[in-house]
């Protein structure tokens, strides 16, 4: 019996000691695209959930962080709502305040109608998406029009991902 316990001890520490799926992909430098909103709860979610959907179809290598620069104390409940109708899940996801780190983690930080705290140390990764409509007001015209956006930003990392390393575009 003491060895079973023992042994049982020994496999709970291994396992314990095995790093998470998140751990596991923030360790393999899986380069991260930060969605930020004010509240971190809607456009921001929203956004990851899509970019994270599209980028996996399309077998690319990024995968989405969502953060608040003033984040609530949780999702949306109309982009849970609609995300959950949609089929994507957000489980588990939280509002977080957008951090120094967070940035400098970044590959490329995109920003949906907000200003940025610390965004001159950050500025060439910054694209501002502005003109998002209010998820509380209307959804899907905010759905539609952050996937159509993420949907570019897809295409724009598939086509620089299927580009030859080393060769440069010529010159016109």
């Amino acid at each position: 019996m003491r060895f079973l316990r023992w042994g049982l001890i020994t496999v709970m520490i291994a396992l314990a000691a095995l790093p998470s799926y998140s751990q596991k992909v923030a360790n393999e430098k899986t380069p991260t695209i930060l969605f930020i909103c004010e509240h971190g709860a809607a456009k921001s979610v929203i956004a990851a959930a899509y970019f994270d959907k599209l980028a996996q179809e399309r077998k690319l290598k990024y995968r989405a962080v969502f953060r608040g620069t003033n984040p609530d104390a949780a999702i949306a409940p109309v982009a849970e709502k609609g995300l959950a109708q949609d089929g994507l899940k957000t489980q588990g996801w939280k509002p977080q305040l957008v951090t120094k780190k967070d940035m400098d983690a970044a590959a490329a930080i995109v920003t949906l109608g907000c200003a940025l705290p610390g965004k001159e140390a950050v500025a060439e990764k910054v694209a501002a998406w502005e003109g998002v409509p209010s998820p509380s007001e209307n959804y899907q015209a905010a759905r539609d029009d952050i996937v159509k956006r993420v949907q570019s930003l897809v295409d724009e990392l598939a086509k620089k991902e299927s580009q030859p390393k080393g060769k440069k575009k010529a010159k016109r």
